[in-house]
């Protein structure tokens, strides 16, 4: 998808509930959703393998399921070219109201020696 139409469907599209998610409409397309069907029936299945358990091959699993869920919220976005969703986070950024940053102007402070008995000693007296 060419990145004028994908910035623009990503400001102005109508947002529909996706797994969790936020996600333009016009993003979820019939392969989108038919890989998004088979994803969730392949996390479904394997949280029902391993149920309540807590071993550590189990917590591994979760972990894995986990990403699982996390790529099928953002499957309508990498099914449409945006594989690191790096456009998407540029976007969102220009979407954000910038806020100016006060300048710290630094005063200015000069140090006094102070001299001790040694210092006097080794290099004399000022």
């Amino acid at each position: 998808m060419e990145f004028g139409v994908y910035e623009k469907i990503i400001k102005e599209g109508e947002r529909v509930e996706w797994y969790g998610t936020e996600v333009p409409q016009k993003l979820i397309t019939a392969s989108v959703r038919l890989a998004a069907e088979n994803l969730a029936h392949e996390i479904d299945k394997l949280e029902s393998e391993i149920g309540e358990e807590k071993t550590p091959k189990t917590q591994s699993k979760r972990g894995y399921i986990e990403v699982l869920k996390s790529n099928l919220k953002n499957l309508p976005y990498t099914f449409n070219g945006d594989v690191l969703l790096r456009k998407k986070q540029k976007i969102e950024e220009q979407m954000k109201p910038k806020v100016e940053k006060k300048s710290k102007t630094k005063s200015r402070t000069t140090k006094k020696s102070s001299s001790t008995k040694n210092s006097d000693l080794i290099f004399g007296k000022k």
